[in-house]
């Protein structure tokens, strides 16, 4: 996406479904992005992808931005970063961009998307009791229609879950956005990260996340990571009525007039003072 004027910044999004303007009809060229892009007049990019874990929103934002960037060296350009559950992850299957795509993928999506596969091994809160019983987790993400051994998939996805650590996961998140971070500053690039469902937080010192987490939570661009901050959470506590898990709203789906609140109260404030 070539960009003529440069009065206009390029306001770039990307994450999961907390982040994808496709989730809901309602929330059509209506999330918290679009926002922020008509407040300053400016363009919008969303790959946002349902179901993303936060390996594929980073590298997938590192190669979107950089090939923005080589197109539109003078632009103005603002990412907002929405990450995902730590559970989530992903696997490489060969040929899978040649088969049926996930319907939440269209033609202005990214082209970077490659044979990857984000996948969550579990939704159900008693996997860990399962596993020692020895049964299979069932993989919540099913990717129907993909040419892929279902066998090797389900051992895929036991062995995750047996070898799951929310410490390994946050110490490879923290290290990525540090990157991430020295990336966008050589670029000339704004942006702000913030965690869209709630993140684990009882977890004890450990010295390299100790190490990794002061280098993020003392830099106001990644949005309250010292206070566990989440974009559900927030909306949530400001009494708005999610599109759908109504019964727990701190992982429900929020629709325009929340990510209208959001974007007014919390990112354009940020933007501003940065």
């Amino acid at each position: 996406m070539t960009i003529e004027n440069n009065d206009f910044p390029l306001v770039y999004c990307n994450g999961d479904s907390y982040s994808n303007n496709n989730y809901d009809e309602s929330l059509q060229n209506s999330t918290y992005d679009f926002v922020v892009a008509k407040k300053f007049n400016g363009f919008n990019i969303n790959n946002a992808i349902s179901g993303s874990c936060n390996r594929r929103i980073i590298r997938t934002s590192v190669a979107d931005l950089l090939e923005q960037r080589k197109l539109n060296p003078t632009q103005r350009i603002i990412a907002l970063i929405g990450l995902s559950f730590d559970l989530r992850s992903e696997f490489w299957n060969d040929d899978f961009l040649k088969m049926p795509r996930r319907h939440e993928i269209d033609a202005e999506s990214s082209v970077y998307e490659s044979d990857f596969i984000s996948y969550q091994f579990s939704n159900a809160p008693n996997w860990v009791e399962l596993l020692k019983k020895g049964k299979i987790i069932e993989p919540l993400t099913k990717h129907a229609g993909t040419n892929f051994s279902k066998k090797f998939y389900n051992m895929l996805n036991n062995v995750r879950a047996f070898f799951f650590s929310p410490y390994a996961e946050r110490i490879n998140l923290y290290c990525d956005l540090i990157m991430f971070r020295a990336l966008m500053d050589s670029l000339d690039i704004e942006f702000l990260v913030f965690n869209s469902p709630p993140r684990e937080t009882d977890m004890s010192n450990e010295a390299t996340l100790d190490l990794f987490s002061h280098q993020i939570e003392n830099d106001s661009r990644f949005i309250g990571f010292s206070e566990e901050f989440s974009f559900c959470e927030y909306l949530a506590d400001n009494n708005f009525v999610p599109l759908d898990f109504i019964d727990n709203p701190s992982i429900g789906h929020f629709g325009s007039d929340g990510h209208k609140y959001f974007a007014e109260n919390i990112i354009l404030p940020l933007l501003n003072n940065t």
